[in-house]
This record gives structure tokens, sequence and C-alpha cells, in this order.
């Protein structure tokens, strides 16, 4: 007989739903951060467990510049055999060149040794337009140049240059719900048929006070994996998220 299926998203702060202390100042504070936690666990026929852990942080004083952070790790197993191990993360700064223009300057990192990538750096600077930019939607464009550096089995280490365009979307259907979107590549400038896309979809709704429900979906595709890899890897994902 089969079991149920359960999933569990588990974080453990004891102070998430203590009330909010007034605010000290009357402006909203410049950072703003968030930690989140997922566990999906089966049993019966097979016995899986995955996991997620993410961290997001931006820091937004409310000038012409903004740094914003986010790093993911997944790690799943089947019957006590790993299947994902997988950790992706970046950082960029942006400076407002007038109300829908802006330049930018990011590092990217991937590690999925189950393509066969076990590290993807690449540092990149360029620029950018808002098509929409509104309260409650935003759309813009980007690209730029820089480099990149990878380690991948059965090839080693390599370098290149390297050229990004990207897309960033986001809608707040609510005042407690928002969908988030983002699609990019990277291609390399020594041959551009070897680039490396990545898209990522979610929407948060809020559940308590600072905890926010996230379900995503990450998809990366590798043109050029490593022998005997598949080109492309995703993930489907629950989390709680508890923003400070």
């Amino acid at each position: 007989m089969q079991r149920a299926l359960f999933a569990i998203a588990l974080f453990f702060p004891f102070s998430v739903f203590a009330a909010d202390a007034p605010p000290a100042k009357s402006f909203p504070k410049p950072w703003s951060s968030s930690f989140g936690a997922g566990l999906a666990l089966t049993s019966g026929n097979t016995d899986t467990k995955n996991v997620n852990v993410s961290y997001t942080t931006k820091y937004d004083p409310k000038t012409k510049f903004i740094f914003k952070a986010d790093a993911l790790y997944l790690r799943g197993s089947a019957n006590g055999v790993k299947q994902v191990d997988k950790a992706a993360a970046d950082a960029r700064g942006e400076y407002s060149l007038s109300d829908r223009t802006f330049t930018f300057g990011e590092i990217d990192y991937l590690r999925d040794p189950f393509t066969g990538l076990s590290y993807f750096v690449a540092p990149l600077a360029g620029a950018g337009y808002k098509i929409i930019k509104s309260p409650t939607r935003n759309l813009s464009v980007d690209g730029g140049a820089g480099a990149e550096i990878e380690n991948t089995t059965g090839v080693g280490r390599s370098s290149s240059g390297a050229l990004k365009s990207g897309e960033d979307f986001d809608w707040t259907l609510s005042p407690t719900s928002k969908i988030t979107q983002k699609l990019s590549g990277i291609w390399k400038t020594k041959d551009f048929t070897d680039a490396l896309y990545h898209f990522d979809a979610g929407i948060t709704t809020t559940v308590a006070t600072r905890v926010e429900l996230k379900i995503a979906y990450v998809y990366d595709y590798k043109t050029r994996p490593s022998l005997g890899a598949k080109k492309g890897d995703s993930a489907l994902f629950a989390a709680l998220l508890v923003k400070f």
C-alpha cells in the first residue's frame, strides 16, 4: 500500500509571529531581506527527500543606487541516493541614469555537479531600460559584457569573454501576493554556440506577519554540458520565507 505524499516547508525563528516593534524612523529602512527553507518528503514505494534553502537581500536608500543579491541551494535524494545538489547565487548593483535607463554591474554563480558543472562564475557590466514602470508592474531588459570562468567535468577549467542579455518582470497582484519572472542568457565570445540560459518564475503570498509562502520554478539550460549530462535541469519547489 502506498503511503500518502506530504510536503513540509520549514523555518524556525521564534520571533516570526511576534508583534512588530514600532518603527524608529518615519521612512522605510534601506535594507530588506528574507530567508526561506522548504522540505518535501515521500514514503512508500519510493522514499525521497528534497530540501531547498534561499536568501535574498536588497539595499534601496531611495536614491539612484540599488543593490540586490540572492542565493538558492537545492538538494534531493531518492532511496538514499543523491539526485540533486545545486547552488546558484548572484549579486548586482544598479545606478539610474534617468527615470527608465540604468547601468549595472553584477556577478553570477552556478554549481550543478549533476550537469557536470563544478562551477560557473561570470562578472558582467552593462545597461538596461525599464519598459514598464508602475507601482504594481515592472518590466526591464538589459545587456552587458564581461567574462566567464567555468570548470566542467571532462573538460576542466576554461575562461572566455562573455555577453549577456536579460529580462526581469514583476507584478504585484494585491497587497499580499506577487508574481516574479526572470530570463537571461550568457554566451561565450570564444564560441557563441556555448551558452548558459536561465529562467525562473515564482509567486509569493503573505501567510502571517513577516512570513510568505513561495512557489517557484527554476530552469537552467547549458548548450554544451559535460559528456553524458543532460542540457536542461529544472526544479519546482515551495518554501516559507521570513522577512527581516
